[in-house]
């Protein structure tokens, strides 16, 4: 693929500016994240400051590859940095976290040709995917004409791009793969080629604009389109070779994380301020709270540890030019799954523990629980991961030199 001329002169900052950096980009966001989060909340999907805040500060592309514009940063950092993003509002931190997974399944996935046409422009482009294949198509020649109707299409207000899964059909059945699966490929098309229907009325993360949205008939190049299995990716490294479950699902626990661990500032904060009823005292001078506290703040640290550890240990194998094991797939499952469950229990815990202070709205903790448990409910934090997961693990603690 040619060199983009344009790559580096529209971005505002250089993109290779390092963990740290990056890092401190999204915390000099917090307050601006903060300040929109209740606008969100009743437009259901994020200002464009906010969105212009995080494009300025190249935040959708830390995963990106370097050759594209993208810092083709570790995903330990890509995590750190959602975190950060989604404690200072839970819908900003999805928010990120979808756009940035889409933009980063476009920039590996897709053909030498789209990405030029993607990310050719003069300014990085932002997409928005849905995974599940409620399309159709046929093939025709060196196209694909098809349509479909999608859910959960989360950032796609403010996204260039857009891409749903289609079922291949032949002959009125699904076609199917040499190993029996039925074929499904993806296509991002422009926004412009979308309808979207606004009904993004939930419980929680009711600012990420997780619209419906149509894709009208049409004849879609083949070239446009890609293996919706992921199997066939075409550039980005380390990040490649992780593989998108891997970032996808990494990028899923460290919005949780970021959830839980604003819920443990906010009821620190609450207990340390307010004093407990017809007493002197500060609640954090509570013995009873002092060992709740304790023990569901030690719940997040474990949590988020074992999070990035497992993350850590996949990447470092992938950085030898290593295949990531199947057993390190399972861990991230089983971290992530786990790490969904332990964020709940703290925010639940800390939202109790504020009792009446929690009640009225606008509420940072009513947020965090509304926001957690509808994170908590998607469908790669389902139990069946944890028995999916469980064999590898099982195998490993029965090894001899376990």
């Amino acid at each position: 693929m040619a060199a983009n001329p344009l790559r580096t002169t529209s971005l505002a900052k250089p993109p290779q500016a390092g963990a740290a950096d990056y890092l401190s980009r999204a915390r000099e966001l917090r307050r601006l994240i903060e300040s929109e989060a209740d606008n969100a909340e009743r437009q259901g999907t994020l200002s464009c400051n906010v969105v212009d805040a995080m494009r300025d500060a190249q935040l959708f592309w830390t995963l990106c590859p370097r050759e594209l514009g993208g810092a083709g940063e570790s995903l330990l950092t890509h995590m750190a940095v959602l975190e950060e993003v989604a404690r200072a509002d839970g819908s900003a931190g999805w928010t990120l976290m979808a756009n940035s997974s889409a933009t980063t399944i476009a920039a590996t996935q897709c053909s030498d040709e789209h990405v030029e046409r993607m990310f050719g422009g003069p300014r990085l482009p932002i997409m928005s995917l849905t995974f599940a294949p409620t399309g159709r198509c046929t093939s025709e020649n060196d196209a694909y004409k098809g349509a479909g109707r999608y859910s959960f299409g989360s950032g796609i207000a403010h996204a260039d791009w857009v891409s749903g899964a289609f079922v291949v059909q032949e002959n009125g059945a699904p076609a199917l793969l040499p190993n029996g699966s039925p074929k499904v490929i993806g296509a991002f098309v422009p926004k412009s080629n979308v309808r979207l229907h606004g009904n993004w009325d939930v419980t929680g993360l009711q600012g990420t604009g997780s619209y419906d949205f149509e894709l009208p008939e049409q004849t879609i190049p083949a070239s446009w389109t890609y293996n919706q299995y992921f199997t066939e990716s075409r550039r980005g490294g380390v990040v490649a070779a992780l593989g998108t479950y891997s970032y996808v699902c990494s990028g899923h626990v460290a919005v949780v994380l970021g959830i839980a661990r604003r819920a443990l500032q906010e009821i620190a904060r609450m207990a340390t301020q307010r004093k407990r009823l017809g007493t002197s005292e500060t609640i954090a001078s509570n013995p009873v709270f002092r060992s709740e506290f304790m023990k569901h703040e030690a719940l997040f640290q474990a949590a988020r540890a074992f999070a990035f550890d497992v993350v850590e240990a996949a990447e470092a194998t992938a950085r030898q030019g290593l295949p990531v094991t199947t057993e390190q797939v399972a861990r991230i499952r089983q971290a992530v799954t786990w790490g969904h469950r332990a964020a709940r229990t703290v925010v639940q815990y800390a939202f109790s523990a504020g009792a009446s202070g929690s009640l009225r709205n606008p509420s940072i903790l009513g947020r965090c629980l509304r926001d957690v448990s509808v994170a908590a409910q998607h469908i790669i934090v389902d139990p069946q991961s944890m028995v999916e997961a469980a064999p590898e693990i099982i195998a490993r603690w029965a090894a001899p030199d376990a």
